[in-house]
């Protein structure tokens, strides 16, 4: 039974307790959180509200879309759970992926080219605190390479990933994860699979996320 709602395109001014307020109408509400930005402290511009009823979610991603909440309407969808971990472990197997020396950064391979930054800060987001995602692009076409980089703040973040979403659907393809080498006091990554690549406002494109998701999804 689907519990959680994802909720996007928050206001900057939304907290944790004005996002459950604006819930509690649709039924009885057990926890609301909006997503912060690590190195910025504000919000991202999404968040999750978890429902004691199915019912009462469903309802909420039904009623609650286009809801005006400090001058935004708000994007709600049922929040898909992630595959089991047996099952996430069979499809690594099915991979043949063959796990290197544990690290906070990830490896995302096979990831679909339609798959955004919002895409996988939302995924990995539900495994704990992440603070940085990279997908590189190919620099003449512009279209993704098809593989990108997660860094969690704590190692055991990255192991529940690892553990939770190895083989899972995401995007319509299968996602296939390692860990990879941390980044050195350049920034880079000490070989490995290519490098981590920029900073948060390089592998953003310099730009932020403004208000969230906008329309993107």
């Amino acid at each position: 039974e689907l519990k959680t709602v994802w909720v996007g395109q928050l206001s900057w001014n939304v907290d944790d307790a004005w996002l459950k307020s604006e819930f509690e109408e649709f039924g009885e509400v057990s926890s609301a959180r909006v997503v912060m930005d690590r190195e910025s402290g504000k919000s991202r511009g999404f968040g999750y509200v978890d429902f004691v009823n199915a019912a009462d979610a469903k309802k909420a991603s039904e009623d609650a879309q286009g809801k005006e909440v400090d001058g935004r309407a708000l994007k709600v969808d049922l929040q898909k759970p992630r595959a089991p971990r047996e099952q996430s472990e069979n499809r690594a197997r099915k991979f043949n992926d063959q796990r290197s020396e544990p690290s906070p950064v990830l490896f995302m391979g096979g990831l679909a080219w339609s798959l955004t930054e919002d895409d996988i800060w939302n995924a990995f987001g539900e495994h704990g605190e992440v603070t940085r995602v990279t997908l590189p692009k190919d620099p003449e076409s512009g279209r993704p390479k098809g593989f990108g980089y997660v860094e969690y703040s704590e190692q055991a973040s990255a192991d529940k990933a690892i553990e939770a979403l190895s083989g899972a659907d995401l995007g319509g393809r299968p996602i296939r994860l390692d860990y990879a080498p941390p980044r050195n006091n350049d920034g880079g990554s000490p070989g490995g699979r290519g490098g981590f690549g920029g900073g948060r406002g390089g592998g953003r494109g310099g730009g932020g996320r403004g208000g969230g998701r906008g329309g993107g999804r």
